[in-house]
Parts: C-alpha cells; sequence; structure tokens
C-alpha cells in the first residue's frame, strides 16, 4: 500500500505562459509504470484559464466547486457547475477554466503516451474567444 501524504506534495502556480490569470494546481497521483495516469485539482481565479492545448490519450475533467468554462476548436464554449464531467477526445484542441466572476476547480485526469508524452500546448486564448456567450446549459 502506498499512502500520498498531501503535505509532501505542495500547492504549485501554473506557469504564465501556459496559463492565463492565477492559476493553482495540486497533484493527485502521477503513475509509475505501468501506470501512466496523471491526476490533479486545478483551481482557477475568476477569469484564469488554460492555453489552447490537447493531449494525445485524452483528458477527462470532474468539476467540483464554482463555475468554469470548456471549449474545443470549432465548437461553441460551455459553462461548467459541480458534478459536471468533461470527456475529452485524444488530440482535440481546447481550453478550459474559471467563469469570468467566480472561482473554478476542478479534477483533471489523463495519461501519457507509451513513451511518456503528454500534454500539447499552444497559444493563449484570446480575450474575444474567452468572452463568447456560453451555449445554454440543457
Amino acid at each position: 500500500m502506498t499512502v500520498l501524504r498531501a503535505s509532501n506534495r505542495p500547492t504549485k502556480q501554473q506557469p504564465a505562459a501556459n496559463f492565463t490569470g492565477t492559476v493553482y494546481s495540486d497533484e493527485i497521483v502521477q503513475g509509475k509504470s505501468p501506470s501512466r495516469m496523471r491526476a490533479s485539482v486545478v483551481s482557477f481565479t475568476p477569469g484564469g484559464r488554460t492555453a489552447w492545448h490537447s493531449h494525445p490519450v485524452g483528458q477527462t475533467l470532474y468539476c467540483l466547486s464554482g463555475a468554469g468554462r470548456v471549449q474545443f476548436e470549432g465548437q461553441q464554449v460551455q459553462e461548467l457547475r459541480p458534478g459536471d464531467t468533461v470527456v475529452i477526445p485524444p488530440n482535440t484542441r481546447h481550453w478550459h477554466g474559471a467563469a469570468p466572476d467566480k472561482l473554478f476547480a476542478h479534477l483533471a485526469m489523463s495519461e501519457t503516451t507509451d513513451t511518456g508524452e503528454g500534454t500539447a500546448w499552444f497559444e493563449k486564448v484570446s480575450e474575444e474567444d474567452y468572452n463568447k456567450a456560453p451555449a445554454p446549459m440543457t
């Protein structure tokens, strides 16, 4: 049995190169072979968000608190609320983060490839794209 103590994993502020605004991450697990699982709780301050990015094996987001946004390239922005799950297919360009006026936190889960490849980062999300009205929640 392995117990990963929270006290041994400090909260990390995410780099400005890949994020807009103030964003923090708390690592949950970084799998060791044969596992390739990576999971972390990511906390976004209002307006905080990722840059456009993709994952070679896909990503799953489980929304924990606040109000968030997610957008796949070429699709309308979607609003996210606690309990929502977003399944992002492999190699799909997307971004996610907080609503402009709310904190937001999600559990982000992904896997690396057999060769260790993980997230591919691209340009930052423009203010115009970020501020588009989200699709109505159904």
